[in-house]
């Protein structure tokens, strides 16, 4: 049953019991804020709550008030009455085969998301799943959005526009962050901690990423690979990959940029960013996945080569039905 935002509210607001709290596998900043940013909250609103991932989160995010609270497991034994879902629709994306809970609350804003749950309240044209927990939190109690619960949604805020730059940022956006600030958020400890603290083992694994770079459908599809034993090669963590797929998005001509990460032998993930003329979140939901129109993944079984020629196909005939589009308009 999908909500509205003041319906939500009052149903979080009368939870009883023991509540769980989870996120989608491979954790990112707006899956961890929006997590940890209720996490604290419905501390301090009195409730009993948890917080389990199926992943380690990646480093950079240890400053995050709770952080030391996750616990990260392959499986959930314990029962719970309630579980929220954040930053994802579908709970087998949490990457658990089952979650005992009695009742289920997702709270997302992908544009592909068809939640499988009790309740759920999904926004695509909201930034981030931090943004959209934001505004419920304030109708909650406001005075409850104390420094630890800020922090973490301002932070999946900044990861997930990008630091402000994607097309998914809007005055809202920036009005719900200067809200933050002003609960005494320093823009530049979050910028510094998640962005400033590269190690070399990063650029050792960005050198090898980027000569697999190449090109697909008259160069309009930039693509790099990530295999599993460069990470063995360099030492780099699995995390330390965030980012690298900007750098062929950022080449001239190219439409859609393509990141290829082996998880284990012919099992891969894919990550899609375009820069405007191509909806990846269709291309991906086509192919198991989502996401949003500019950004988007799927995961896939089998060879990288036929990993490559069935996405390559989806995506000239996206670029083909994106210029018929133009011309007819």
């Amino acid at each position: 049953m999908n909500l509205s935002r003041e319906e939500i509210a009052n149903l979080i607001r009368d939870l009883q019991g023991k509540i769980l709290i989870t996120t989608h596998k491979n954790p990112d900043g707006d899956a961890i804020g929006s997590s940890l940013g209720w996490y604290n909250y419905l501390k301090r609103l009195g409730k009993n709550v948890k917080v389990i991932y199926r992943d380690r989160i990646p480093f950079f995010f240890d400053f995050l008030p709770g952080v030391e609270e996750i616990d990260v497991t392959e499986e959930i034994t314990e029962e719970f009455d309630w579980v929220i879902i954040t930053d994802v629709s579908e709970p087998k994306r949490t990457g658990f085969e089952n979650i005992p809970a009695k009742k289920s609350i997702v709270i997302d804003h992908h544009i592909t998301a068809e939640p499988f749950t009790d309740y759920s309240i999904v926004e695509p044209e909201i930034s981030s799943t931090c943004e959209l927990s934001y505004e419920i939190m304030k109708l909650i109690d406001p005075t409850l959005i104390e420094y630890p619960v800020a922090l973490s949604i301002y932070t999946g805020i900044v990861t997930d526009t990008g630091s402000f730059s994607y097309n998914n940022t809007s005055p809202r956006t920036h009005t719900v962050a200067a809200e933050l600030i002003e609960k005494g958020i320093n823009p530049y400890l979050v910028t510094k901690k998640i962005y400033e603290r590269n190690r070399i083992n990063r650029f050792k694994l960005l050198e090898v990423v980027l000569k697999t770079l190449d090109f697909a459908v008259e160069n309009k599809v930039a693509h790099i690979t990530l295999f599993k034993r460069f990470l063995e090669e360099t030492g780099a963590y699995p995390e330390e990959s965030e980012g690298f797929i900007n750098y062929p998005r950022s080449i001239m001509g190219v439409e859609v940029a393509v990141f290829f990460k082996e998880i284990e032998q012919d099992n891969w993930k894919v990550s899609l960013r375009s820069k405007g003329k191509v909806n990846v979140a269709e291309v991906a939901k086509k192919l198991g996945g989502g996401g949003h129109k500019m950004a988007a993944g799927f995961e896939a079984k089998g060879s990288l080569k036929e990993i490559k020629e069935k996405l390559f196909q989806e995506l000239e005939l996206a670029l083909e039905s994106a210029e018929f589009e133009k011309i007819g308009n």
